[in-house]
């Protein structure tokens, strides 16, 4: 029985002893692989440098693109940014204007605002009319409903008008104009702002905690005459444009 005992733990000892030279610390160590060593060139490659082009436009750059495209083949696409000429935002106003879905959103008293260019959505964004077609959006304030009105145009065709609820469009030349008759019909500057050059600059009167300021949730602009355009304000007037009338007017005190 000692014997037998002795003998297993002799094969045990002497199986551990050889394994162990075999063995890392996570198992069998796996010769080391061989890996072809490249030498390096004998020049070093020309440094790339990003070359710039001018544009059509003064002081605009843009880099020389690589590629075997030819400058003519190349389009641009339709810049949404470009503003309207007057005439052309004349002959959309002339076409918004007689729609009758504008005229019920409008109102007898309304004034517009302004036109822009905007992307084409829904199925004519494909194909041919993405790129001939043009889209632009004319905003208008309805005084007689206190709203703003958003209509949507492609080329002279009325696409579709709206209220725009909550939104405040900055001042129009119209809202200019308006605020500056009734500022000169008023009592308090009548005679006194005639040969003084108006100017308009939309206001928002606060809401107070016991009581609003007057004026409160109207259109209302605040009109000041002066000489010229970079002269010191000689009179104000504050205008509800919404009620059509004069809130407060008075003589701007001296700087």
């Amino acid at each position: 029985m000692l014997k037998s005992t002795a003998m297993i733990l002799l094969l045990l000892g002497t199986g551990c002893s050889l394994d162990a030279a075999s063995r890392g610390p996570f198992g069998p160590e796996d010769p080391e692989t061989a890996i072809p060593k490249t030498p390096l060139p004998a020049q070093v490659p020309t440094k790339h440098l990003l070359e710039f082009t001018a544009d059509e436009s003064p002081g605009h750059i843009k880099p020389k693109m690589a590629g075997s495209a030819s400058t003519a083949v190349v389009t641009r696409s339709t810049n949404l940014t470009a503003s309207l000429s007057a005439s052309e935002i004349a002959g959309l106003r002339k076409t918004a204007e007689v729609d009758p879905r504008v005229l019920s959103l409008l109102g007898t008293r309304w004034g517009f605002i302004d036109a822009d260019p905007m992307p084409p959505k829904g199925k004519v964004s494909f194909g041919c009319c993405r790129d001939n077609a043009r889209f632009t959006r004319l905003t208008y304030f309805s005084y007689s409903n206190n709203v703003a009105i958003q209509v949507e145009m492609k080329d002279a065709l009325v696409l579709q008008a709206s209220r725009t609820d909550g939104y405040l469009p900055p001042e129009g030349p119209q809202d200019v104009q308006r605020g500056i008759e009734l500022a000169r019909a008023d009592s308090r500057l009548s005679g006194k702002v005639n040969d003084l050059q108006g100017h308009g600059l939309l206001m928002q009167p606060d809401r107070g905690f016991f009581k609003n300021d007057p004026g409160y949730g109207h259109r209302v602009i605040w009109i000041t005459f002066s000489q010229g355009v970079g002269g010191d304000p000689k009179y104000w007037a504050q205008v509800d444009l919404t009620d059509d009338r004069v809130l407060d007017a008075g003589h701007e005190p001296p700087r």
